[in-house]
């Protein structure tokens, strides 16, 4: 039964992405009156990450920032299925590099790279450019879905651009396979801001008015492979239009703690949410794992 649900869902998909893209925007104001006013998505996890993360925030901020977030949620479902026919031509007109020279250098000084990303503005667009501002052997480290049929159409998704020999790493073997390409010169794309499993090795920091664990793996897999490690921000600066700016955080990881990189990494996703709040992936149950001190939630505070 899933399986029949997931091939007409991705029929379905098929169907929106032949609409032209100046069109399928009022799709996804469609989209934002079912998610947000009738099916209530999500609502009630998005409204307390907001609420905790900003509580100098008045009610009335909480809910234009909500509202904002939904509309840009919307708009990310309809430009991800775009991909289906999505020519890199007119992708390259809405996604914007400010300084793609930073990565390209290190390729020059044969450095290998990870860029870690938060999960802002439309990351799976940011994703499939990756190979055309880095000279290097460009790939994404990504977990695999439960469902083999989604999983599929949503690799096909990320790989329908040449990248490179190895496009897609799933997160449980990338290192195996890092370690296998020594010999090449890599950037490696890595959205670094999903909830952990909740495990002793997490790390911990204060993040958006709370403690929040922090998967290692970034740091540890740059200290191990000697990477440069360069943060990519990514804001929206219209309605289908993208800006990415890259900040270094290090170029030689051995220089560096593990916990530097990773507490570099949140620092900058926090400046970068602070900025454009409605840009982040707030639907993400994102403080589902409470700190071990048993500190209280905030949901107690919540107004819907």
């Amino acid at each position: 039964m899933i399986k029949i649900v997931s091939y007409i869902a991705i029929a379905f998909s098929y169907g929106i992405a032949i609409i032209p893209l100046r069109f399928i925007y009022i799709l996804s104001d469609s989209f934002y009156i079912l998610i947000y006013h009738i099916f209530r998505y999500r609502r009630k996890t998005v409204r307390e990450n907001l609420v905790c993360s900003f509580p100098e925030r008045s009610h009335k901020e909480i809910i234009k920032i909500e509202k904002k977030f939904y509309r840009n949620l919307c708009d990310l479902v309809v430009e991800n299925i775009k991909l289906i026919v999505l020519k890199p031509n007119t992708l390259n007109k809405h996604v914007k590099f400010t300084n793609p020279e930073l990565i390209q250098d290190l390729y020059k000084q044969n450095i290998s790279v990870f860029i870690a990303v938060p999960h802002s503005g439309n990351w799976e667009w940011f994703g499939k450019l990756l190979h055309q501002i880095s000279y290097h052997e460009a790939s994404a480290i990504y977990k695999k879905l439960n469902n083999p049929v989604a999983n599929r159409f949503v690799n096909k998704l990320r790989t329908n651009y040449h990248i490179g020999s190895e496009t897609m790493l799933e997160a449980s073997t990338a290192l195996k396979s890092l370690v296998r390409r020594k010999n090449l010169c890599n950037s490696i794309f890595i959205v670094a801001d999903q909830s952990p499993r909740c495990v002793s090795t997490d790390y911990w920091t204060n993040f958006l008015n709370r403690k929040t664990a922090f998967f290692t793996g970034v740091g540890k897999m740059a200290h191990y492979l000697n990477y440069g490690v360069i943060f990519a921000a990514m804001k929206r600066v219209k309605r289908g239009y993208y800006e990415i700016s890259f900040k270094t955080i290090c170029i030689n990881s051995k220089e560096v703690s593990e916990d530097y990189i990773i507490e570099s990494y949140v620092r900058n996703t926090e400046d970068l949410i602070k900025s454009d709040p409605a840009n982040w992936l707030w639907s993400h149950r994102r403080w589902k794992h409470k700190y071990p001190d048993n500190e209280k939630s905030c949901s107690s505070h919540i107004e819907l």
